[in-house]
């Protein structure tokens, strides 16, 4: 059984907006495109929610959204982010100072900028999380 903490953890918000979750085919067919497999924490969250958005958090998912959808942003910034590793997928544009934020395939998550350093922010997608909180 997979640990859910960051499942457990959006589900805790009065403002949690998702969609319904994915299945593992359509999450497997994701790394597929993007040539990389996504943290355990990331698919928890994707078969559970496929897209969320939290505590004025929108992140990434599996959509029919090119805005939203994981693979296409994640495609469309890899050109901009040409530094950024490419076990790294996009998880949230903060809109900020084109800021974006990643996620590696062991969970790491990283900000960086088409011009910044890929620096390392969180050790897991719930710690981004925690430590984002308004």
């Amino acid at each position: 059984m997979m640990n859910n903490k960051i499942v457990d953890k959006m589900k805790e918000y009065e403002d949690l907006s998702c969609m319904n979750g994915v299945e593992k085919k359509d999450i497997q067919k994701a790394e597929e495109k993007l040539g990389m497999q996504f943290s355990n924490e990331y698919s928890e969250y994707l078969s559970e929610f496929g897209l969320a958005s939290v505590d004025g958090h929108e992140f990434t998912g599996i959509v029919n959204s090119k805005r939203l959808n994981v693979v296409d942003v994640t495609l469309k910034l890899r050109k901009r982010f040409s530094h950024v590793p490419l076990d790294a997928y996009v998880l949230e544009e903060l809109d900020i100072d084109d800021i974006v934020i990643w996620q590696t395939s062991n969970g790491n998550v990283y900000e960086a900028t088409p011009d910044s350093e890929f620096k390392k922010i969180a050790s897991s997608f719930l710690e981004y999380l925690e430590n984002n909180e308004f």
